[in-house]
């Protein structure tokens, strides 16, 4: 009772607020979406004023627990208009209310959204103590769900203040929880934060696994999808696949678009943004960077502001408006330290420096990246230290220092190459190499071996018995080390096998992974030409081979006839027997037309129940000839295979002359006679052949 006065009482407010603000007018934005969000924004403080005078009196209407939902209802309602400020409001009204009356359930349910809040907020020391304490709560009351989320939001403040050794711990306790829960939507996201910990750490492979592990659960609930396709075209751009990268991005923005959440909207515009500056895209990346930074602006998300800031000045220094670009990354710069994100820290300070190296300031570029490298987290950004040293590079060739600007060079493609995974490659090189100057060395010692081994003969020959035990003594020496650097040979030749078993093995892999990769594009292929009722081509298929044919026609003057073929009363087949039986109908009867053309004739669905017969080399007697004979194969074959159709399923056909048809002749005018044919056919009274007059 208390829980259904308390949804009154909400929905009256809520009801109360929106005919206050139908009576003002807001101020127009530039964008549609920023548009939304500022109105949401407005209509959530004309809920909160009206709600507010109410507060003090829902306890003694409706109890303790209808007064914690009341709260909840509200701080649901406001978090998802975007209102973190009125939603923490209320959310922290009911973690009281349940905390004093000793409801677990209820407290560690309001906890969860208010950390959710400090994180888009951006407040990520409130975020980690909101968290210590669901996660202290959680483990009191064994409430393994709350411990989830509690793992969730502490790795994911981790992550964002560069401690990616803790955010890794923290995500595989937040997995390991949600699945043994079973939730799939908890996994889905658990699974991201440990693909965006691999992306950070440059392990692609990993990254890769685990983004696709949780698409495949988000595409069954669509439940922050964009977020996981985002994150997909992130990894697909590092990769170097742009083709990969820009399909991801485009369906993430799709999903989007549909979903209509702001947060998730500016945050995928935003990441957009970024990929279009890396691309060198400067002006559509600008104006990505800009809507995204306006939807950002009008809820509050001080994160993506920061993120939006950098794309937009990165994009303006691509368009070489430097002194704009100086703004924004400053502005960029000031969040990441007031957040003390040092992802926007770090690459705010090196688009600074990019931007004044590109001024000709080679020493304040230096300071910067000096300032960017000091902090240790900075060096965990694989991808960004490739872009610091090539601007260490180019730095130290500005201020004359060539050596240290190879050092640079060859760090930077050093971390590229590490990226890409050629490191073992390198390894392998390197033992190569090694082997080589081994078996050099061990020539040369034996060489120096055999001149001592003569010049102590000459000796003995000399001293005669005075010099044999010293003689002896060096033999054995010889041989001695002759047995270490033979053992030592056999050690590494035996490395060098198990390297290149490896290698071949891996080369074998490849082989297997491409040989399947083919198979399943031939398949594609097929599928995708095909229509899939009676497998003969679709009309995408058909209509691109018959334009080809008439091509082929008016270079080579060669005859082509086209014959469309109607299954005569086949909706009245399809409402008397049902479509099922329809179905077997048209797969009986093109079984009926493969069967009785040449193998070089087409054959395909043109739509419904109306296919196209191309005969190439065909004048029209032989075309007649052709067309009767399906005419009546069909029928035969639909009395012996459909008894129960009682010989209603017949064919009529209609058929056009390529050169019949005056002018030059295209493919519209070759299908609008056989369709004028086939319609004469019916007319006629069905079951016959009809030729197209010319």
């Amino acid at each position: 009772m208390t829980s259904c006065r308390a949804r009154w009482l909400t929905f009256a407010a809520c009801l109360l607020s929106a005919g206050v603000l139908a009576g003002g007018r807001g101020d127009p934005e530039a964008y549609p979406r920023a548009r939304a969000a500022a109105t949401s924004q407005r209509l959530a403080a004309a809920i909160e004023r009206n709600v507010s005078p109410l507060t003090p009196t829902v306890p003694a209407l409706v109890g303790a627990r209808g007064a914690i939902e009341f709260q909840r209802l509200l701080g649901g309602i406001f978090l998802a208009m975007d209102s973190y400020a009125s939603a923490e409001n209320h959310l922290r009204r009911a973690y009281a209310i349940a905390t004093a009356i000793g409801d677990a359930e209820d407290a560690a349910a309001a906890a969860i959204d208010r950390g959710e809040i400090a994180l888009l907020t951006g407040q990520y020391d409130r975020a980690e103590r909101l968290s210590n304490d669901l996660a202290q709560l959680a483990t009191g009351a064994n409430l393994p769900w709350a411990q989830a989320k509690a793992e969730e939001y502490l790795g994911v403040v981790a992550r964002r203040r560069g401690r990616l050794d803790d955010a890794q711990a923290h995500a595989q306790r937040a997995l390991a929880l949600q699945r043994a829960l079973g939730q799939e939507a908890g996994t889905a996201t658990a699974l991201s934060n440990l693909g965006t910990l691999a992306r950070d750490r440059g392990d692609y492979a990993t990254a890769l696994d685990l983004f696709r592990q949780a698409l495949a659960i988000r595409e069954r609930g669509d439940d922050l999808l964009e977020l996981t396709l985002r994150n997909l075209a992130l990894i697909y751009r590092d990769l170097g696949d742009d083709a990969s990268a820009r399909d991801y991005f485009g369906r993430a923005l799709e999903v989007a678009r549909r979903h209509g959440d702001s947060a998730n909207y500016a945050a995928t515009l935003g990441t957009w943004a970024g990929y279009l500056v890396d691309s060198g895209e400067f002006a559509p990346a600008l104006a990505a960077a800009e809507e995204s930074l306006a939807v950002s602006s009008a809820i509050g998300d001080r994160p993506s502001i920061g993120f939006d800031l950098l794309n937009s000045g990165r994009a303006l220094l691509g368009l070489g408006r430097s002194t704009e670009a100086d703004a924004r990354l400053h502005d960029a710069l000031a969040i990441g330290r007031e957040l003390n994100q040092h992802e926007i820290i770090a690459h705010s300070q090196v688009s600074l420096a990019e931007a004044a190296l590109a001024r000709g300031d080679a020493v304040r570029a230096n300071r910067l990246l000096q300032a960017a490298f000091a902090d240790p987290q900075t060096a965990r950004y694989k991808p960004l230290m490739v872009e610091v040293n090539e601007l260490r590079e180019k730095i130290a060739t500005a201020i004359g220092q060539p050596v240290q600007a190879l050092q640079y060079a060859h760090a930077a493609a050093a971390l590229r190459e590490e990226l890409l995974g050629t490191r073992a490659r390198r390894r392998l090189a390197a033992l190569e190499s090694q082997y080589a100057r081994t078996a050099a060395d061990q020539q040369l010692a034996l060489a120096t071996k055999e001149n001592q081994l003569q010049a102590a003969r000459l000796t003995q020959q000399h001293l005669q018995r005075n010099y044999v035990i010293v003689a002896a003594c060096g033999l054995g020496a010889i041989l001695l080390l002759l047995a270490w650097r033979f053992a030592g040979v056999r050690r590494l030749n035996r490395a060098l096998a198990a390297r290149n078993a490896e290698v071949e093995t891996q080369r074998a892999a490849l082989s297997n992974a491409n040989d399947r990769l083919q198979q399943q594009a031939d398949e594609l292929f097929q599928a995708a030409i095909s229509d899939p009722l009676t497998g003969v081509s679709n009309r995408g298929h058909l209509m691109r081979q018959l334009d080809a044919r008439i091509a082929d026609c008016a270079r080579n003057g060669g005859e082509l006839a086209a014959l469309l073929i109607d299954f005569d009363h086949f909706k009245r087949i399809n409402d008397a027997h049902g479509h099922l039986y329809g179905d077997r109908v048209l797969v009986a009867g093109v079984q009926t037309l493969r069967q009785w053309l040449e193998p070089g004739d087409l054959l395909g669905r043109y739509g419904g129940e109306e296919f196209i017969a191309a005969l190439s080399g065909r004048d029209a007697a032989n075309a007649i000839q052709v067309a009767d004979r399906l005419r009546t194969r069909v029928a035969e074959a639909m009395t012996g295979f459909l008894p129960e159709a009682n010989g209603a399923v017949t064919v009529s056909i209609g058929i056009a002359i390529l050169s019949h048809l005056p002018g030059p002749a295209r493919l519209e005018m070759l299908i609008e006679a056989a369709d004028k044919a086939v319609y004469a056919a019916k007319a006629a009274g069905r079951n016959r052949v009809v030729v197209h007059a010319a």
